[in-house]
């Protein structure tokens, strides 16, 4: 245990922490206290100033408080709180409610970074902690490492360490840790506000490739100085810190990065996020709830030079209220994956019209938000594409207009050269009627054709039992959409809840009807 105190280490008082900013005599109070900055902003009484006299700085207005030595915890060491967790067990109800913790705190954090270990296990072991594998001594009052090289001699394989809200105050005892823990790969340190030491670059720790600092408070800079000590770092979180401007040098130490996790940084600007492009070996980039506007790269070029290994990215829950931050999004080569949810522009289309106009505009795209995008969904949604804007893109011709029409809708003109031009009658668009009207459509059966006025409302499933009757068949039919003018648009019928209208069938279109056995390429 901790048995002094003194400015800069951190101190838990009934589940609060803060850092001691003050040590000393109080003008009107007797005794010694310790001046409390706490880590909530409505936790204490003051901002250190107390009947005019001030005392230590504070971080909110209202986070400070006087505190009584005795009724603060200073913590315990690192080897006391992995024995006191994985010691001797009674039974195995204490291993069953560590697994629980465990699986609620990957909840709270939003990212699985830790594998369970296998507590039954461990269990079983008692107190042979040459087994121990994986470490997680989450809010255990971790103040220190514990005597020198007691780490490495008793827990000798610890690969994986949660060391997430505890009372560390320092990076040099993390370091500390690291530098004990020959098999360590993998530290989340989330929730602990540490000092950087002036001897930073000092240390360095080359096995470590995961790195999960969320809600540290830390700036840009900070993770720069940080990087050095981890140079092979692969997956880097630093969710909820305060990044708002991001610069790479050089000679920066991200060359294997391949994760990283900004979210809930208030970045806003796409300018900064851009600055990465020079991280070559970055694949995966998470700029959720960034407060990100739109998306503008700064040269004109397809693909873009920068983020040559980019695949997946994440810009959901910000502030996009313009489809051609997607459009900007195909300067992309290599974006396969893409995760868009939560923006004002979303709530302009509902939701199977929104999705097309993504895949349309993301040549690559191979899953949106998770599934996986069909060639043949692939093929609808452009061609929808290209008669949703069809309209436009004639009336801009000749003009001023048509410029800004190519800059919006990035691949029109590429799709138009895939598909081929769609002629004016494929595009008229009928006022508001359009839901009420009825649709003069084929529907052709082996050799026999019949022709039908359908409404757009009309629902798939109501379709295949009209068809059913009409045709006299047994089995449950196949339908197939094939687009009058274009005949090799051939989309499948297969999800009995959409209604006709979501296919974008038009009059003079087909509709063939084959057997559960049969498709139509």
């Amino acid at each position: 245990m901790v048995t002094e105190y003194f400015v800069g280490i951190r101190a838990e008082c009934s589940g609060d922490y803060g850092t001691v900013k003050y040590a000393g005599a109080v003008e009107g109070y007797q005794g010694f206290w310790l001046g409390i900055d706490w880590d909530e902003p409505n936790r204490g009484k003051h901002n250190g100033t107390v009947k005019g006299k001030h005392y230590f700085h504070t971080r909110y207005p209202t986070s400070g408080s006087f505190v009584r030595r005795e009724k603060l915890n200073f913590g315990q060491s690192l080897i006391e709180a992995i024995t006191s967790r994985y010691g001797y067990r009674d039974n195995e109800i204490e291993a069953k409610r560590n697994e629980e913790e465990l699986h609620k705190i990957q909840q709270y954090m939003n990212a699985p970074f830790l594998e369970l270990v296998g507590f039954e296990k461990v269990a079983n072991k008692q107190r042979d902690f040459q087994y121990l594998e994986i470490v997680n001594v989450r809010m255990q009052k971790v103040c220190s490492a514990g005597p020198p090289r007691e780490l490495n001699r008793m827990f000798p394989n610890i690969r994986e360490i949660d060391l997430s809200k505890n009372l560390l105050c320092s990076w040099t005892e993390v370091f500390n840790i690291c530098s004990q823990l020959k098999s360590l790969y993998c530290v989340n340190i989330s929730e602990n506000l540490l000092s950087i030491p002036e001897n930073c670059c000092d240390f360095v720790f080359p096995n470590i490739t995961v790195l999960i600092c969320g809600h540290m408070d830390l700036s840009w800079d900070d993770v720069i100085k940080i990087s050095s000590v981890f140079p092979n770092v692969q997956e880097l979180r630093v969710p909820f810190n305060r990044i708002t401007d991001i610069t790479v040098p050089p000679n920066h130490n991200f060359k294997k990065l391949l994760y990283l996790d900004l979210e809930g940084n208030c970045i806003e600007h796409w300018s900064t996020i851009e600055n990465l492009a020079v991280i070559q070996s970055l694949e995966h980039l998470n700029i959720e709830d960034v407060k990100l506007q739109r998306i503008r790269f700064r040269d004109d070029s397809v693909p873009t030079h920068g983020f040559t290994s980019l695949s997946q990215i994440n810009i959901s829950n910000n502030l996009i209220a313009e489809w051609q931050s997607i459009g900007e999004l195909n300067k992309l080569n290599k974006l396969e994956h893409l995760r868009f949810t939560r923006n004002p522009i979303l709530q302009t289309e509902n939701p199977a019209t929104r999705e097309q106009i993504v895949v349309a505009r993301i040549k690559n795209l191979k899953t949106l938000n998770g599934c996986r995008i069909l060639d043949e969904e692939r093929r609808g949604a452009e061609y929808d594409y290209l008669k949703k804007y069809g309209l436009e893109w004639l009336k801009s011709q000749n003009t001023a207009d048509r410029k800004k029409f190519l800059r919006e809708h990035n691949r029109f003109l590429e799709l138009t050269n895939k598909y081929g031009a769609l002629e004016e009658s494929e595009l008229v668009i009928q006022p508001n009627i359009l839901d009420t009207a009825l649709i003069s459509i084929s529907i052709k059966h082996g050799e026999r054709t019949i022709k039908r006025k359908l409404p757009p409302a009309l629902s798939i499933q109501k379709l295949i039992l009209l068809i059913q009757k009409t045709f006299k068949l047994q089995d449950r039919p196949c339908l197939t959409y094939v687009s009058g003018p274009k005949q090799e648009i051939k989309i499948r019928l297969d999800d009995e809840m959409k209604e006709l209208g979501f296919y974008s069938i038009q009059a003079g279109d087909v509709i063939i009807v084959n057997s559960e056995n049969s498709i139509i390429y």
